[in-house]
């Protein structure tokens, strides 16, 4: 660990983590995946009613892949980078010299008052699977996620974190912050099983319910909370905190008393999260579900417009194993030439607080375990078919914390127009991303490949590089009144009745 040279940079190694390590995450919603009608499995996602909304009867999802970062403290010059450097091993980053110190950076820091986030996610779905038996829908999940947020951090505690204390502007300044920040990053592996069944149908209304429950398997976590500081640096090696409170916990894998890798247990913590959801969906003929023998048979019913509101990644990870916490209580300090610290362990930082505040080494430790509350969003979407094969999405999905222990989503709402027959579909998702950041985006299908971005302009470099976006998903499926080369009469029926819809 490099050396901390003062007790904000010892509390902002850990904010550090998420904010600077980013760049190697990879879209946070995967619009071009789970809004569709093929979206089989993956629908889930936003909605778990929507299984029941699906063309298809069958859906395996054997990969997919989302990589997301967003923030609005760093950036890389849009002259300086391309966006296929990423994708190229050996990747080298552009440096430039620090205006104030010696040391070469690899992103340039925006010079306004703004508050600081960012977000990054990195999500493999694994293997999984759905299936539709008339008025009801199952399914099973797997899979990884990783999940970094900071969200409110004053500006000049960035940039206290990211340049040092040789950073002159902002010397003899008396900051006063009373507004609660906080940064967190969560990794777990998740098996999930959903249910959704329809439990009206009458005339041109359906409404379908659905639910998921998931076991999570907390391989780190980490959260770090301030709620008051009033502090001054004076010069490059002192600080003087006149008031800080504030808690971190975390769960990581590292030896906290050498530096190495913490590997006695993969998973440090374990919990269970939910997701809950109901469909109305408004037919254009009235609703029908004919009489199958085969479930390649079943009746697909096209809709004019469909709303479905949902509460996703409801849910918490309790970290008990190699778990620490810590909390400083409005208490003050004064530190001088800690530019000579240089902290070996985590345990020595940690230690060196603790007695800074309370003049031993232990009166910050409060206990071996702590939650971390997954990213929670209310997700609600309207989805209308325009014409054949012509739709248009709306979606919101607004994130909301249950806990200051948690990570963070950021909100978006998004229009995307779409083109969707059985063996190709094409989405632009138009988004506005936590409120003020207007992109653009693009995804592709054919058969069973979807790739896609929500951020389409990364690619042509129109503005700063200050974050990417990329999903992609293999998911095979098998459409209703698709039954191979088995020539029936019901089969045959069906077909006929769906031409309008699929073709």
């Amino acid at each position: 660990m490099r050396g901390i040279t003062h007790l904000w940079v010892g509390l902002q190694a850990l904010f550090c983590i998420g904010f600077l390590t980013g760049g190697s995450a990879f879209g946070q919603e995967m619009l071009g995946v789970t809004l569709g009608n093929y979206s089989g499995v993956n629908g889930l996602q936003l909605n778990p009613s929507s299984l029941l909304s699906s063309k298809s009867y069958l859906s395996i999802n054997l990969l997919a892949g989302d990589a997301f970062i967003q923030n609005n403290f760093i950036y890389m010059d849009k002259h300086e980078y391309k966006t296929t450097n990423f994708l190229r091993s050996g990747l080298e980053l552009p440096v430039h010299n620090e205006q104030y110190g010696t040391e070469l950076r690899n992103f340039y820091t925006y010079d306004n008052q703004s508050l600081r986030g960012v977000y990054t996610q990195i999500r493999i779905n694994g293997p999984g699977a759905m299936i539709i038996i008339g008025k009801q829908a199952f399914a099973v999940t797997t899979g990884v996620r990783s999940v970094t947020s900071a969200k409110n951090v004053p500006y000049e505690i960035a940039n206290f974190a990211y340049l040092g204390l040789n950073y002159v502007p902002q010397h003899n300044i008396n900051y006063k912050d009373n507004r609660p920040f906080k940064v967190g990053q969560l990794t777990w592996a998740e098996i999930g099983i959903s249910y959704a069944c329809t439990f009206y149908s009458r005339n041109l209304d359906v409404i379908t319910a659905g639910i998921s429950i998931k076991r999570l398997f907390g391989y780190s976590g980490l959260y770090l909370k301030g709620n008051r500081a009033d502090y001054i640096v004076p010069n490059d090696s002192t600080i003087s905190v006149h008031n800080f409170n504030g808690q971190v916990g975390y769960s990581l894998p590292l030896d906290y008393d050498q530096n190495g890798f913490w590997n006695d247990k993969l998973f440090t913590g374990h919990g269970f999260s939910g997701d809950i959801g109901v469909t109305y969906t408004h037919l254009t003929n009235v609703y029908s579900e004919d009489y199958w023998t085969r479930l390649c048979t079943q009746h697909y019913n096209d809709y004019l417009y469909r709303i479905g509101v949902a509460l996703i990644d409801v849910g918490a990870i309790r970290f008990n194993t190699h778990a620490e916490k810590y909390s400083i209580d409005d208490k003050s300090s004064y530190w001088d030439d800690v530019n000579r610290f240089h902290y070996q362990t985590i345990h020595q930082m940690m230690d060196t607080m603790s007695y800074k505040f309370y003049g031993d080494n232990t009166s910050a430790y409060r206990g071996n375990s702590f939650y971390m509350w997954l990213p929670s969003a209310l997700s609600v979407q309207f989805d209308y078919h325009y014409s054949r094969n012509w739709y248009v999405n709306a979606a919101l999905i607004y994130g909301f914390d249950l806990s200051p222990s948690s990570v963070s989503r950021p909100s978006q709402i998004a229009i995307t127009p779409r083109y969707e027959t059985r063996n190709f579909e094409a989405n632009l998702p138009v988004s506005l991303y936590d409120w003020n950041k207007l992109r653009v985006g693009l995804s592709l299908r054919f058969y069973y490949l979807t790739i896609g971005t929500e951020k389409l302009g990364q690619f042509f470099r129109i503005s700063n590089f200050t974050g990417l976006d990329f999903y992609f998903a293999l998911n095979f499926f098998i459409a209703k009144g698709n039954c191979g080369n088995t020539r029936i009469k019901e089969c045959t029926e069906v077909d006929y009745r769906l031409k309008s819809t699929y073709r």
